[in-house]
């Protein structure tokens, strides 16, 4: 299936913002539910770099970074190229409906063996996951993430995360700065369903009377390809990454027909 929609009419506003995500807008001539967010490109490498940033953008109006940034930290966007740092720097992005989803189902046989297969994904979609998700770095029950042994120091600056900060205490931290760096790509393919199974020849059955016989091994939610940074369900639609996982199956059975 193919997903193409573009809001036309919002009763003579231009957008509107999602009253369930403020990270959310609808905004004419954009796709229903795309999310509205800051650009981040890159770390600052230096205090050096960093202060000059704070130098170039820092005091102006709407300027909306309350700490000060550091080498590790997120680098926002100037994306409408107006010399600010403001909330018009926040751009349409991703939305989090699937422009692509699809299925395959695929039953072979051989002297016996069967064999079934159901796949399902999803392709052009994301989704922001938060801190809570990634784990924080604060108090006796923070949990990060194992990406956070990735985060950016001095010795590596070709890092996946930015540095490691206490709570709150960075411009990076998700819960003061949403950016694109915290939408990922959720697009996924999942094997949903495999069966494999034998069926005994009828004439070895017949003497017993046994018309049919049949063993089988079945799973579900056996395998998801994915490019989430983090082991979370792409399917899950709670940013925050709580949502009950899908549960992988495993089962035997007999087929006995007399």
């Amino acid at each position: 299936a193919y997903n193409k929609n573009e809001i036309l009419d919002l009763g003579g506003v231009d957008y509107l913002t999602d009253p369930n995500n403020s990270n959310k807008r609808n905004q004419v001539e954009k796709p229903i539910g795309s999310y509205f967010l800051y650009r981040a490109g890159g770390f600052f490498q230096s205090d050096e770099e960093a202060q000059a940033y704070m130098d170039k953008y820092a005091g102006k109006e709407g300027y909306p970074f309350t700490r000060k940034f550091r080498a590790g930290d997120l680098i926002y966007e100037d994306a409408d190229n107006d010399g600010m740092i403001s909330a018009k720097d926040r751009t349409i992005c991703d939305s989090s409906d699937p422009v692509f989803t699809f299925g395959l189902n695929m039953n072979a046989g051989y002297r016996g063996f069967d064999l079934s297969v159901t796949f399902t994904g999803a392709a052009k979609v994301a989704r922001i996951f938060s801190n809570e998700a990634f784990g924080d770095f604060k108090g006796d029950n923070s949990h990060p993430s194992t990406i956070w042994l990735d985060a950016w120091t001095p010795e590596n600056k070709d890092a996946k995360m930015p540095r490691v900060s206490e709570g709150t205490s960075s411009n990076s931290h998700p819960a003061n700065i949403m950016s694109t760096f915290w939408l990922q790509n959720t697009s996924y393919l999942r094997l949903k369903n495999l069966q494999f199974g034998y069926s005994l020849p009828k004439n070895v059955l017949k003497p017993a009377g046994i018309e049919n016989l049949r063993l089988y091994y079945s799973a579900e939610n056996l395998l998801t390809f994915d490019a989430m940074p983090i082991n979370l369900d792409p399917e899950s639609t709670v940013e925050r990454g709580s949502a009950y996982p899908l549960i992988q199956t495993y089962s035997f059975g007999v087929n006995l027909t007399f």
